[in-house]
């Protein structure tokens, strides 16, 4: 399989950066927030921490497969970024929904701009993991496994 994504992108904003990986979360944690948020509407009475949870799990697949397509690349077998993301983003998961249930008890009143904070700084975490752990990523690597387009 090969990544397609234009070359001005590749050159501008290298794949397994912070950069790279920000833009796409974007798109993830947007997604997450809207569900999150829109749980504690629905939901008012459920615990934060749970409904938290709900999301990140529910988005940490979606992640996994928009990180391997935007920000890293395929020179991993989905057989092995898969099960390896499942404990970096189940880890998250536990850590993020701890610490938005501290921020929702210090912070009450500010619960949707602490989940934001939470949500930045556990994708910083979650970024050196997939970097390293899941994909592995080296960008010398790429230049010597170039694949011939298809």
């Amino acid at each position: 399989m090969t990544i397609n994504t234009p070359q001005w992108l590749d050159e501008r904003v290298p794949r397994g950066s912070i950069v790279r990986f920000s833009i796409a979360g974007c798109f993830n944690s947007a997604l997450f927030f809207f569900l999150w948020a829109t749980l504690l509407v629905v939901l008012p009475d459920e615990d934060v921490r749970l409904l938290w949870g709900f999301c990140w799990g529910l988005t940490g697949i979606l992640a996994h497969y928009v990180h391997r397509w935007f920000t890293f690349d395929d020179r991993k077998p989905v057989s092995w970024t898969l099960p390896t993301a499942v404990p970096v983003y189940f880890g998250s998961l536990f850590g993020s929904s701890i610490t938005i249930g501290w921020f929702n008890t210090a912070f009450p009143q500010h619960l949707r701009a602490m989940g934001l904070v939470n949500l930045v700084a556990w994708g910083v975490v979650v970024w050196m993991l997939m970097r390293f752990l899941v994909f592995q990523y080296s960008s010398t690597e790429r230049g010597s496994q170039e694949r011939p387009e298809e």
